[in-house]
Order: structure tokens, then sequence, then C-alpha cells
């Protein structure tokens, strides 16, 4: 996505949410193919699941609604800021209430099968996929 020099609005509210997981939406808000960087806003409904995954590059969530217990990173709530380093494994997390989050990642994430191997790989162009299907 190209910008004027002097920078660029995503109106989000107009990016339909489409499902990843049973409970779990996400809205791909910006991709920067060049970078490999993009930025999501994921909605889990209660009781739902993120599954197991690993942050092959620096991620940054921001918490815009909700609270939970990360098995990895602890206690979260409205307002927390994580910084997922490159390489990190995070267990499935069950969401404990509705969440709302936007989280920025500098590459790809690989959603892990039980044995550890990877079942898909969200990245740009998997995120241009999505994003062309939820059109």
């Amino acid at each position: 996505m190209a910008f004027a020099e002097s920078g660029h609005t995503i109106a989000t509210e107009k990016i339909p949410f489409k499902p990843l997981a049973p409970g779990v939406h996400m809205r791909v808000v910006y991709l920067d193919a060049d970078t490999g960087s993009w930025t999501i806003m994921i909605r889990g409904e209660k009781g739902s699941v993120l599954p197991r995954h690993q942050h092959l590059a620096q991620a940054e969530i921001y918490i815009l609604a909700g609270a939970g217990n990360h098995p990895q990173t602890g206690e979260f709530r409205t307002g927390d800021y994580v910084i997922e380093p490159p390489n990190a494994v995070h267990d499935e997390l069950v969401q404990q209430e509705e969440m709302l989050l936007i989280m920025r990642s500098s590459g790809p994430v690989a959603f892990l099968n039980d044995d550890g191997s990877t079942a898909f790989m969200m990245d740009v162009n998997m995120l241009e996929g999505f994003q062309a299907h939820a059109a």
C-alpha cells in the first residue's frame, strides 16, 4: 500500500473481521511486502482458543479490550502492551473474556501442530490471500 508523503489514515471499521479459528476473528489492517511486516486486529470471543504458535520475528501487541493470562507472558488487561521477541513460542491461549487487540509483526508467525511442525504460516503472502478472500 503506497502512502502520500504526509501519511495515510486507515478506516479500520470498514475492514471486515474474518474467521481465523473458531471464535477468533482477524482484520488485516496493513501489509508491507517490501519489509514483510504487517498489522492485524484480532477479536476473540470468550472461551475461544488462539492456537499454539511461534513468532519468527518481533511482534508488538496492544490490548484494546479484555484481560486474561497468557501461559508465557503472564497476565494482561486493557491498555497493556506486549512485546514478543523473535522465536518466542506460545502455547494455545484460551480467551477468558472477549478480547480485542492490535498486533504489528516484523515478519512471519508459524502456527504449530501438536508435534511442533508448522500447520500454516501467517505472513504477508498469507494475509494478502486472506484479505482478498475477505472481499
